[in-house]
């Protein structure tokens, strides 16, 4: 007797729902968009192979696309193909993504492009370096004392890591930058300097 109202009860639930969460998502995928385009607009050469705003970017981007995502999914399962909201969010949603992703596809070569050539390689030495300092104060996390950090700082010296970049006219080196984790960077002369995420290559600091 009451599956009528309650279905209906339901769906207008489902409904209002689905409105939630489709104004956010246009907000996202349209902020996505105008920041990529902007950021391709505005961009300047950086000093080094590493910019932490623009990873930051690419972190926010991340997170935008999942909750448009999930959106999604809640979308296309649904089954009231009449309903005005459905129709428009499979009308509206999927190409401001599309267009936020190519806005943003320069971001996502730059910092995907960390994982191969002579970045992965970069990526190599850090882990292993990583290790090293990990290995030689005898725990994988912790602040670095006075005393390991004049250690660390001396086998560097004594035992310099370097690799040649094609868009560097000297090789840069590896040495330790942080007395907290990850304790190594990259040293790309001239001042410039950098610290990436030895798993993921996102850049935490550069100067």
């Amino acid at each position: 007797m009451n599956s009528e109202p309650m279905s209906r009860t339901v769906k207008r639930l489902g409904l209002t729902l689905l409105v939630c969460w489709f104004v956010p998502s246009t907000c996202v995928a349209v902020s996505l968009g105008s920041v990529g385009a902007l950021q391709a607009l505005t961009a300047e050469p950086t000093s080094i192979p590493g910019d932490p705003p623009i990873d930051i970017l690419l972190g926010g981007a991340l997170c935008g696309w999942l909750f448009i995502l999930i959106g999604f999914c809640g979308f296309f399962v649904a089954r009231h193909e009449a309903d005005p909201i459905v129709r428009l969010w499979r009308r509206v949603l999927p190409p401001l993504t599309v267009l936020s992703l190519l806005a943003l596809s320069p971001t996502v070569a730059q910092v995907g492009g960390r994982h191969f050539g002579e970045w992965r390689r970069l990526k190599s030495l850090l882990r292993e370096n990583e290790a090293r300092v990990q290995q030689m104060i005898g725990r994988t996390e912790g602040s670095l004392s006075e005393e390991e950090s004049a250690l660390v700082r001396a086998w560097f010296l004594e035992h310099p890591v370097s690799l040649r970049f094609e868009s560097e006219p000297e090789p840069v080196r590896i040495r330790l930058m942080h007395s907290t984790p990850p304790y190594v960077g990259v040293d790309f002369g001239r001042g410039r300097n950098a610290v990436f995420d030895p798993v993921t290559m996102l850049c935490l600091y550069s100067d």
